[in-house]
């Protein structure tokens, strides 16, 4: 593996586990504002492999980033689909 592609896994595995640990540690409340907006992220991430404005893989780890962080999230899975 490259240096670069190292250094974007271990960011990638610590904001992972950030992640989930913040998930766990929310009420009801939280977690249904989580799955609505992560609902949200995986309509947009289809919307923009379905009209080929670029193609991104649509999977649930995606639709979370995306839920999660918003148009920020999305710009990371988008430099991942190019880094990648």
């Amino acid at each position: 593996m490259k240096t670069s592609e190292t250094i974007l896994c271990a960011v990638a595995a610590v904001a992972l586990v950030a992640i989930i640990v913040w998930v766990t540690r929310l009420k009801t409340r939280g977690f249904t504002k989580i799955l609505i907006n992560s609902l949200a992220g995986g309509a947009l991430i289809c919307g923009l492999s379905a009209f080929n404005i670029i193609a991104l893989p649509f999977n649930l780890l995606n639709a979370l980033i995306v839920g999660i962080l918003g148009l920020p999230g999305a710009g990371i899975v988008i430099a991942a689909a190019f880094l990648l």
